[in-house]
């Protein structure tokens, strides 16, 4: 063993016995076993007990038969088996309901339709005729998040069922015959389907959240590639290649210069990625895309928005930006982008921050785009705004914080050899 290699080894071994070698990046480690868990898991294990004020309508329609009510004390008996804290029960006509669906802003509708009273009549007449049973109709929204069907189906099935039994305990006593008897001991029949349902390649409903998945990650990972490779190019830092490291000259710009230049970086690049996206969902996926021209507008400020905001953290933050980016971007944004699982199927945390978190308005607007056709009510112009504000206040903040860094001859980033 020669005396160079000796020393080499006992630098290495001093070096990574330093706690500055291993405390932090243990440290970090650490924190995000605790922190990752507690976003993911914390906010998906639960949906029904997190369930708060789930929008679902409770439409009757105008029945044909007149004097029965059978359809009315349906109604009463559902709104009242409903806990009211966790499922918000709206009253609508069956025209408001289809308008509410395509809009996106209900999860579902216990619908009775209009020969309901009708029905019940005949099973109670024990008048002669095939054995029909009236129909309540559970109508789906999966279009308004992947397990809306689920947690709707979910929590109002078992209300309907015990109302069934409970008209089906009442009836019989009025009952002419044995047959009708029979027929009145459960009145009514359960019918649960989508009152629009989606079309195929749309992934049941998941299409939306993986294309606003991909549009977030592009801007955070793309912004994640530009800091370190214009910040090597401009000789800030060395550019490695597996066992080939090159160092550049230093070109000296201030930081407010250098996250310009990344800016345009992201700019440029915006656009071209969202149209390959776009063109690879659409014509080798075969993704249906009713507005070409508005999802590729969206995506594509999407990407910027996500782009800028990532770089002005990396600006802002240094070394803790990557951290800071992925539980901003990602790891908290994906819980309550309401993509999955509605927002009101989440924590209480997870509700709020879902009123600034930036994924909650990419996938609404991106539903809107791929599901609801563009409307007013479905929330694409709000979609926009916030897209557009998020965009312009990481160019904001951007100027004014490292316009003030460079206010301070300490805060150059002109490479300098930190000693102890």
């Amino acid at each position: 063993m020669t005396v160079e290699f000796r020393n080499s080894l006992k630098i290495a071994r001093d070096f990574g016995r330093h706690p500055g070698t291993w405390f932090p990046p243990l440290f970090v480690m650490l924190i995000l076993a605790m922190a990752l868990p507690a976003v993911y898991l914390g906010g998906t294990l639960d949906p029904i007990g997190s369930l708060r004020g789930l929008p679902v309508a409770m439409v009757v329609e105008p029945q044909t038969a007149s004097g029965i009510g059978a359809a009315d004390q349906v109604s009463a008996a559902i709104t009242q088996g409903v806990d009211h804290e966790a499922i918000e029960l709206i009253s609508m006509t069956a025209e408001q309901e289809r308008e509410q669906m395509d809009g996106g802003k209900i999860f579902g509708a216990v619908r009775v339709p209009a020969d309901f009273d009708a029905e019940i009549a005949r099973l109670a007449s024990g008048a002669p005729g095939p054995a029909t049973h009236a129909v309540i109709h559970l109508d789906t929204n999966p279009a308004a998040a992947t397990m809306s069907t689920g947690l709707f189906t979910g929590y109002l099935a078992p209300v309907v069922a015990a109302v069934n039994a409970g008209l089906g305990a009442e009836l019989p006593q009025n009952a002419p015959t044995a047959a009708a008897t029979t027929a009145l001991a459960k009145p009514f029949s359960v019918a649960t389907a989508p009152l629009t349902p989606l079309p195929a390649h749309t992934g049941s409903g998941t299409s939306v959240f993986y294309y606003a998945v991909v549009l977030v990650l592009l801007g955070f990972v793309g912004a994640s590639v530009i800091h370190p490779v214009v910040d090597s190019a401009s000789g800030f830092q060395p550019t490695e290649f597996g066992p080939k490291v090159r160092r550049r000259g230093y070109t000296h710009l201030s930081r407010l210069h250098m996250l310009v230049v990344k800016w345009c970086v992201a700019l440029i690049a915006a656009p071209l990625s969202a149209g390959l996206i776009q063109l690879l969902a659409t014509k080798t996926l075969h993704m249906p895309v009713a507005s070409p021209w508005q999802l590729y507008l969206f995506s594509a400020s999407t990407i910027a928005a996500v782009a800028l905001g990532a770089l002005t953290i990396f600006a802002i933050f240094g070394s803790l930006a990557p951290l800071l980016n992925m539980f901003f971007f990602v790891a908290m944004a994906m819980t309550s982008s309401a993509g999955t699982i509605p927002v009101e199927a989440t924590p209480a945390f997870f509700r709020v921050i879902a009123k600034f978190e930036p994924m909650r308005p990419i996938v609404a607007g991106l539903r809107s785009i791929l599901y609801f056709h563009s409307t007013a009510l479905s929330g694409l112009h709000r979609a926009w705004i916030h897209v557009v504000i998020g965009g312009l206040l990481a160019v904001v903040v951007g100027v004014l914080i490292t316009g003030l860094y460079d206010r301070k001859p300490s805060f150059t980033r002109q490479p300098v050899l930190v000693t102890e």
